[in-house]
Protein backbone atom coordinates (compact mmCIF):
# COMPACT_ATOMS: atom_id res chain seq x y z
CA UNK A 1 0.00 0.00 0.00
CA UNK A 2 1.93 3.08 -1.25
CA UNK A 3 1.39 6.40 0.25
CA UNK A 4 2.99 9.14 -1.51
CA UNK A 5 3.31 12.84 -0.23
CA UNK A 6 3.66 15.68 -2.66
CA UNK A 7 5.04 19.00 -1.46
CA UNK A 8 3.87 22.19 -3.67
CA UNK A 9 3.33 25.68 -3.71
CA UNK A 10 0.14 27.19 -2.42
CA UNK A 11 -1.93 28.28 -4.95
CA UNK A 12 -2.93 25.11 -7.30
CA UNK A 13 -6.58 24.52 -7.75
CA UNK A 14 -8.54 21.73 -7.33
CA UNK A 15 -8.19 20.87 -10.96
CA UNK A 16 -4.46 20.68 -11.18
CA UNK A 17 -4.43 18.66 -7.90
CA UNK A 18 -7.26 16.03 -8.97
CA UNK A 19 -4.80 15.48 -12.14
CA UNK A 20 -1.98 15.24 -10.30
CA UNK A 21 -3.04 12.76 -8.17
CA UNK A 22 -4.71 10.37 -10.91
CA UNK A 23 -1.27 10.80 -12.64
CA UNK A 24 0.38 9.72 -9.67
CA UNK A 25 -1.83 6.85 -8.63
CA UNK A 26 -1.54 5.82 -12.81
CA UNK A 27 2.19 5.80 -12.24
CA UNK A 28 2.36 3.90 -9.14
CA UNK A 29 -0.39 1.66 -9.96
CA UNK A 30 1.56 0.24 -13.58
CA UNK A 31 5.03 0.40 -12.04
CA UNK A 32 3.90 -1.33 -8.66
CA UNK A 33 1.60 -3.76 -9.95
CA UNK A 34 -0.90 -2.97 -6.86
CA UNK A 35 -4.54 -1.70 -7.96
CA UNK A 36 -5.08 1.65 -8.06
CA UNK A 37 -7.56 1.64 -4.85
CA UNK A 38 -4.47 1.15 -2.95
CA UNK A 39 -2.10 4.40 -3.57
CA UNK A 40 -3.12 7.02 -1.23
CA UNK A 41 -1.16 10.28 -2.16
CA UNK A 42 -1.65 13.24 -0.30
CA UNK A 43 -0.72 16.79 -1.24
CA UNK A 44 0.50 19.53 1.21
CA UNK A 45 0.00 23.48 -0.32
CA UNK A 46 3.13 24.92 1.37
CA UNK A 47 3.50 29.18 1.40
CA UNK A 48 5.95 29.82 -1.01
CA UNK A 49 7.19 32.05 2.45
CA UNK A 50 7.54 28.62 4.32
CA UNK A 51 9.68 27.07 0.57
CA UNK A 52 13.42 27.88 0.83
CA UNK A 53 15.89 26.99 -2.09
CA UNK A 54 19.27 28.44 -2.51
CA UNK A 55 19.55 29.62 0.96
CA UNK A 56 16.30 31.76 0.71
CA UNK A 57 12.53 32.05 1.08
CA UNK A 58 11.27 31.71 -2.52
CA UNK A 59 8.76 34.25 -1.59
CA UNK A 60 12.00 36.63 -2.03
CA UNK A 61 13.51 35.36 -5.06
CA UNK A 62 11.09 33.45 -7.52
CA UNK A 63 7.10 33.16 -7.36
CA UNK A 64 6.23 31.07 -10.39
CA UNK A 65 3.70 32.56 -12.99
CA UNK A 66 0.00 31.47 -12.10
CA UNK A 67 1.11 32.09 -8.29
CA UNK A 68 1.87 35.33 -8.15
Amino acid sequence: MPVITVNWWQGNDREARRELVAGITDVVTRVSGCPGDAVTVIVRDVAPDHWGKGGRLVDESHIPRGLR
